[in-house]
């Protein structure tokens, strides 16, 4: 994780610091046909306020847990309903000319949901470790009784911050109602600050908190890749470090899919 974590912060930093060349002011002569020199700042030269948004404004994405950063899907009893909503909000730090190839970065925050089968409840021991355990024993234990093997629903509920840095290509056109399309193409990696996790069961007409104070990896850094034709945005998020690890199970990445929409 610390490599994964080193190597986001080196790209933050690199990004902070080109960011700060911005404030710098650079003399330029033109040939102006007053034949003075003119100066014209870094952002004039290099910043163009035509970079589109690489990352959805306002997004939903399908949730997985995989068993390793490109690993395959992890042995855990995930329902496809999974899912995340959330959404980014972007600036870009610099461009060429062109505005053909730019960098961007913000801020970003989800709420995420990742729903088990009905049978199970995903418990934390007195030595901190998570494990799944069956719905109908932990029930019992906790002296409701038996619930038929069924819950509405069982879950892990957390928050995230995210900071992501996007290297990106960009193409545009003009279509039939003289309306800018744009289309982008973008790599980046961000790093990611999860709170507020905690597991859930709702059966019996309630809803029981079964892990308050779960044991999980408070940070991480994450891989990104997106595509966004005109105002809407496709990405694939892919998590580098290990998000909590399941006894029996081993440690659980975090997958995200999505699509989302831009309103520039």
């Amino acid at each position: 994780m610390k490599k994964h974590l080193l190597l986001a912060v080196v790209v933050l930093l690199a990004t902070i610091g080109a960011f700060a060349q911005v404030t710098e002011t650079v003399t330029v002569v033109k040939e102006a046909e007053q034949g003075r020199k003119e100066t014209v700042t870094f952002i004039e030269r290099f910043i163009h306020d035509d970079l589109y948004d690489p990352l959805p404004d306002l997004y939903y994405s399908y949730l997985n847990m995989r068993s390793g950063a490109f690993g395959p899907e992890a042995n855990v009893p995930l329902r496809s309903s999974s899912f995340e909503w959330g959404f980014y909000s972007m600036d870009q730090v610099y461009s060429t000319k062109n505005a053909r190839f730019g960098i961007t970065t913000g801020f970003g925050l989800s709420n995420s949901y990742n729903y088990f089968t009905h049978d199970v409840v995903l418990c934390q021991n007195d030595d901190k470790e998570l494990y799944f355990h069956s719905l109908n024993a932990y029930s019992s234990i906790e002296g409701n009784g038996p619930v038929n093997n069924f819950a509405h629903r069982t879950f892990v509920r957390y928050w995230s911050l995210r900071v992501p840095v996007m290297f990106q290509l960009q193409w545009t056109r003009i279509d039939d109602n003289g309306n800018t399309v744009p289309l982008v193409i973008a790599v980046g990696a961000e790093l990611e600050a999860r709170f507020g996790m905690r597991s859930f069961a709702r059966y019996g007409g309630a809803k029981h908190h079964i892990i308050d104070d779960m044991n999980h990896q408070p940070f991480s850094a994450n891989a990104l890749f997106s595509i966004r034709g005109n105002n809407s945005t496709f990405f694939l998020r892919m998590g580098l470090d290990p998000m909590f690890n399941i006894k029996d199970v081993g440690d659980i990445y975090q997958m995200s899919f999505g699509f989302g929409f831009n309103i520039d």
